[in-house]
Formats: structure tokens, C-alpha cells, sequence
């Protein structure tokens, strides 16, 4: 950040900045305190912008300083110092000493996991506790998907997609580390961005071809309980109360009214011409005289249904 903004960079201001932090924030306790970064950095360069020795200088000059001021001893003299020196030099002592929290649901998920699968799978792996408890948290999502836990080779697949999830998570935290830096190489970002892609890609091709993702599912059951998905269950399972009675419908007073309305408004605005007026004559009649004999042939198959039925009530008694 203050090489863009070619501001100095010092890091025993950077701790004074944090020890002020810590005086006005006094409540909080040491870990949270580390957590105020925005308020730190804002401390930082209110402080380095008042100080009449930085006034005119860049941040090739505090480079060329070695980024700490020559009358300031170059000791870790507070566990700001000393954290940050830890973080930038990869010291894996500090891992070592965090205690990983697992909370009730945190437990309820490994346990679950565990319950479904008879063992654990991520225990001879070389995971601490923080990634068997994201792995775990992942893990008991997917056993809850519908047809996973029924197929041992399903099971399989969203494990290592799990494995590579995770995987993806310390790429993206190394990643977001690279680019903090001021000097940060950029093949290094190329080559975990690359390494990050591959990886995302080899998820959707196992999820794909082994139909886990909705997306992917032959047996996504999105959107079955809404009214219409059950309606057209109903129809291709020929439930004669789910049909549309179109006689009723058409024959009701509300569409009856609707179409006197509609009749009225068209005569009003059509101007026809008496060739127009003809046209109309000759359509209607031709469907008077259709729809006519179609009546004849429903009466006729009418009586020789009533006459069938009484044929059959006869036979009865």
C-alpha cells in the first residue's frame, strides 16, 4: 500500500501505530486488537504525515533505510513486532501454539461425517484441526444431499472433492498473502492462480459426471413443491379432478359477461364496409352450419348412449 501511494514504510512506526491502537482501544484484548488493521494503518499514516522528518520522503527512501529508522534499535520489543515477524517469515511455531475451537456444530458435523462413513477420513492425511474442522463442516452439506449416502462411490467423490476444496482455501489464503506485498512476484501469483483453476476445474468434472451438483443432477427435486410442479404430476398420472372443465369455464356467467363486453367494445370501433360486413355474414354462417351438425351427431351418439345405459339397467334386474 505505501508503495502505490510512494508513501514511507517504517516498520517501528507501524508498531507505534499499534501500541496506540491498543492504549485507545483498551477494552479489547491482544488478538482482537491485531484484528483492527483499518484503524492501525489509519494510525500509521496520520502519524507518519505529521512528522516533519517524513515530509518529503518516498517509499524508495525508507527502502533505502531498511525500513526502520536508524536512531530506532532493530529488536521485536513488542508482540506486534514480533507477530508481524512471525507472519512474514512463515513461522509455523505460531500454529502451533493456536488452539483450534470447535464449536457444538462443529462436533455435531464431525461426528455425523464419521457416523455415515464408519471411519475418518481425514485422519492420517497430515490435516491440523482447522482444516479437519472446514473439511468436516463441508463434508456433513453433502451427505445431506439426497442420493450421496446411498452410493459408496458417490461418498468417495465428495470426499476428495472436499480434499480439493480445501486445497483451494490455502491456495487463496497464500494467494491473498502474495498480493499484499509490495514486491509481490507475479509468477507466483500466476502460477497459484493456475494451480487454483485446475483445481475449481477438476471439482465440476467430478461433480459433473458423477451428477452431485444440482446443476448437474438427474434427480434435482428443485422447485417439485410448488403448485404447479404437483398439478403437472397430476396430469400425466391422469387425475380426472386436475383437468380443466372448459364447458363450465366457457359457459360461466363471469366469461359471458366478459364477452358481451368485448363483442360491445369491438362494434364500437370497427367502421366496416359493407364487402367487411360480408365477409362476416358468410364466415358465421359457414360456422353455424359446422357447429350445427355437430350437434346433430352429439344428440345422436347422446340417444344411443341412453339407450345402451337402459339396455344395461334392464339386464340388471
Amino acid at each position: 500500500m505505501c508503495q502505490r501511494l510512494d508513501k514511507p514504510f517504517y516498520t517501528n512506526e507501524l508498531d507505534s501505530a499499534y501500541l496506540q491502537c491498543k492504549k485507545e482501544n483498551g477494552y479489547l484484548s491482544s488478538d482482537e486488537i491485531f484484528k483492527q488493521g483499518e484503524k492501525v494503518i489509519g494510525l500509521y499514516f496520520k502519524n507518519i504525515n505529521s512528522l516533519r522528518q517524513n515530509k518529503n520522503k518516498s517509499f524508495a527512501d525508507s527502502e533505502k533505510d531498511g525500513f526502520i529508522y536508524k536512531t530506532t534499535n532493530n529488536n521485536y520489543n513488542n508482540e506486534f513486532s514480533k507477530k508481524r515477524y512471525d507472519i512474514e517469515n512463515n513461522n509455523d511455531s505460531i500454529k502451533e501454539k493456536e488452539v483450534v475451537k470447535w464449536t457444538k456444530d462443529d462436533k455435531q458435523n464431525m461426528k455425523y461425517a464419521i457416523s455415515k462413513l464408519g471411519y475418518d477420513p481425514f485422519e492420517d492425511i497430515g490435516f491440523d484441526d482447522f482444516d479437519r474442522k472446514y473439511c468436516f463442516n463441508l463434508l456433513s452439506g453433502y451427505f445431506d444431499t439426497p442420493g450421496i449416502l446411498e452410493d459408496g462411490h458417490k461418498k468417495q467423490c465428495v470426499i476428495e472433492i472436499v480434499l480439493m476444496y480445501c486445497q483451494c482455501r490455502k491456495l487463496t489464503d497464500t494467494l491473498n498473502i502474495e498480493l499484499s506485498k509490495g514486491d509481490s512476484s507475479e509468477r507466483k501469483i500466476s502460477s497459484l492462480t493456475s494451480a487454483k483453476t485446475s483445481l475449481l476445474s477438476s471439482i465440476s468434472t467430478i461433480a459433473r459426471d458423477n451428477n452431485i451438483s444440482s446443476n448437474y443432477s438427474k434427480q434435482s427435486t428443485q422447485g417439485q413443491d410448488s403448485i404447479s410442479s404437483m398439478m403437472k404430476e397430476m396430469e400425466r398420472n391422469d387425475f380426472q379432478e386436475i383437468k380443466v372443465n372448459l364447458f363450465d369455464i366457457k359457459t360461466s356467467e363471469a366469461f359471458r359477461q366478459i364477452d358481451e363486453i368485448s363483442i360491445s367494445n369491438i362494434a364500437k370501433q370497427l367502421t366496416l364496409t359493407d364487402s367487411e360486413f360480408g365477409e362476416i355474414i358468410k364466415e358465421q354462417l359457414m360456422q353455424i352450419t359446422e357447429y350445427k351438425s355437430s350437434i346433430d351427431e352429439l344428440k345422436e351418439e347422446n340417444r344411443l348412449l341412453k339407450n345402451k345405459i337402459i339396455e344395461l339397467e334392464t339386464k340388471k334386474w
